[in-house]
């Protein structure tokens, strides 16, 4: 591949000097635009996309070539514009000279430069042709066209619905949530997840142009909330309901514990997948009994405030979803699976806290997936002594810790074993795979990364953890540049900014050449670096 890549280069440049040769022999230059494209009409010339016409051919986009002389590579870039607002983007590059979407995926480009369901809006096509990369050029023309796009988000939703707009007048109808009012008495209402402190506006589903209330979030009023809009347009929410979980005697938890469910933030979803008995469940929310969900009589898999139990028919393994987000009607999935599962967390009793597995006090490794393997980090002091503990089984060391040469990494077999003895104070990374019946220990925590630093931008400098001041430091010798604090050798967390108020992916520190003692209270963002 790399040897067809070079010749490929070699012959643009082959015929590129050429060109220029034969420019040197006559007194015209042969790399010149000589015709420039044509954009040919789109037809039909007004399009309305639809639920039921959203798979089939949008027309063609199509131009007639751009002529820059014999053995030109000529490419070119299609432009979309909404004349409405004058939001554009390239929507093709392309060596042919036609481009070709089918009606959903151009629904998708007009969403992306402002067009708004169910409005009417005209659209200019602009190209540029270019050759070898080199010379550019605009067609002769533009083309025109008008287009009604829609939402798909509301295929299935036949009673009145609205959008919540936040940022209105420039608002994202892809991503807004949607309250509504499925029973018809002219009270919307929905579930919300509002991440900022933020004003809103409430507009008609059916014509977007019609504003129906207007609202704000504050700070005390952010995370998942049901808004409710009354007939008169008055506006109330619920507090944050920002966990969910089922609850019953069909549950591992029975009535008294939540087994905690999953939220998804592109499908917006609650689902656990988790083993029930032939007996009942409810949702609940804050693992609190004033806002649940019990069944609904109306709908199948509807959900009803404080509904009856639900019935689960057989025992087994199950895929439970919650969906709390269609416009006011709430429903609920189950679906039988043969997912082998493994618990959500063990917990790692030890010296440090009595050995007492299920204290408030132990530290937990955690199986987000449940596909038995777990992760965790915390600090040990030197001598510190532990087991894991999954559901009533101790599993403790079997052999000894293979350390790496730096004494920062070590893994072992875990089984019916001793106590897992840690042998030098530091914060570690622990890991378990309790299928294979593997574990590992792994010094971690914050460290000073950038180009100022030896590793540059992509090893850091692991810090010391200090347990009694509850802070980070090291001495690290630099060059003048920048720098960024990061957790756990990953961009996920990291810090940056002002050194008195350092932000989540906040901007790059800057620091001169020399040697320095950083300080840094990760707990209250701030950060010192002493010259030394």
């Amino acid at each position: 591949m790399i040897t067809k890549n070079i010749y490929k280069k070699i012959g643009v440049f082959c015929a590129i000097c050429g060109m220029i040769a034969c420019a040197e022999d006559t007194t015209e230059p042969v790399l010149q635009l000589r015709q420039a494209a044509t954009l040919n009409a789109i037809s039909p010339a007004d399009i309305t996309i639809t639920k039921d016409n959203s798979t089939a051919q949008f027309p063609d986009i199509t131009w007639e070539k751009a002529n820059y002389g014999s053995g030109a590579v000529v490419n070119y870039a299609v432009t979309l514009t909404n004349n409405s607002n004058q939001k554009s983007l390239v929507i093709g590059e392309t060596g042919e000279t036609k481009l070709s979407f089918t009606n959903g995926e151009m629904n998708k480009i007009l969403s992306s430069i402002g067009a708004y369901p169910g409005q009417t809006y005209d659209f200019t096509v602009s190209l540029k042709s270019m050759a070898f990369n080199i010379l550019q050029d605009d067609a002769t023309n533009i083309a025109s066209f008008k287009a009604t796009a829609y939402d798909p988000n509301v295929d299935n939703i036949d009673w009145p619905y609205a959008y919540i707009a936040v940022g209105y007048p420039n608002w994202d109808f892809t991503t807004a949530y949607l309250i509504g009012d499925p029973e018809g008495d002219g009270v919307y209402q929905g579930w919300v997840k509002f991440d900022n402190a933020t004003p809103y506006v409430i507009l008609d589903g059916k014509d977007v142009t019609k504003v129906l209330a207007q609202g704000e979030v504050t700070d005390e009023g952010k995370g998942f909330v049901e808004l409710k809009m009354e007939v008169d347009g008055t506006l109330s929410q619920s507090w944050a309901c920002n966990t969910w979980g089922v609850i019953g005697d069909a549950t591992s938890g029975g009535w008294s514990d939540d087994t905690k469910m999953e939220y998804d933030k592109d499908t917006r979803l609650w689902t656990v997948i988790t083993s029930m008995t032939d007996k009942e469940f409810k949702f609940r929310a804050n693992s609190d009994w004033t806002i649940n969900y019990g069944g609904d009589d109306k709908t199948e898999n509807g959900l009803t405030p404080g509904g009856p139990n639900i019935k689960v028919p057989k025992e087994s393994a199950y895929i439970i979803t919650l969906n709390l987000t269609n416009a006011g009607k709430y429903t609920y999935a189950m679906e039988e699976t043969t997912i082998e599962q493994s618990s959500a967390f063990m917990t790692l009793p030890g010296s440090y806290q009595g050995w007492s597995p299920e204290a408030e006090s132990v530290y937990r490794v955690v199986s987000e997936a449940r596909d038995f393997k777990y992760s965790g980090a915390y600090y040990f002091a030197a001598g510190t002594e532990f087991k894991f503990y999954d559901s009533g089984s101790w599993i403790g060391i079997v052999g000894d810790i293979n350390w790496n040469e730096a004494h920062s990494k070590g893994d072992f077999v875990i089984g019916d074993g001793a106590n897992i003895v840690i042998t030098e104070g530091a914060y570690y990374k622990i890991t378990a795979d309790t299928k294979k019946m593997v574990a590992s220990l792994a010094k971690t925590g914050w460290e000073v990364i950038g180009d100022a630093t030896a590793g540059g931008w992509d090893k850091g400098q692991v810090m010391d953890y200090d347990p009694d001041s509850d802070t980070w430091s090291t001495t690290i010798t630099v060059n003048d540049g920048d720098i960024k604090f990061r957790w756990d050798a990953s961009w996920t967390i990291n810090l940056g900014g002002d050194l008195n108020a350092l932000t989540q992916d906040g901007p790059n520190i800057h620091i001169s050449a020399g040697t320095y003692m950083i300080v840094l209270d990760a707990n209250n963002n701030t950060a010192t670096i002493t010259a030394v």
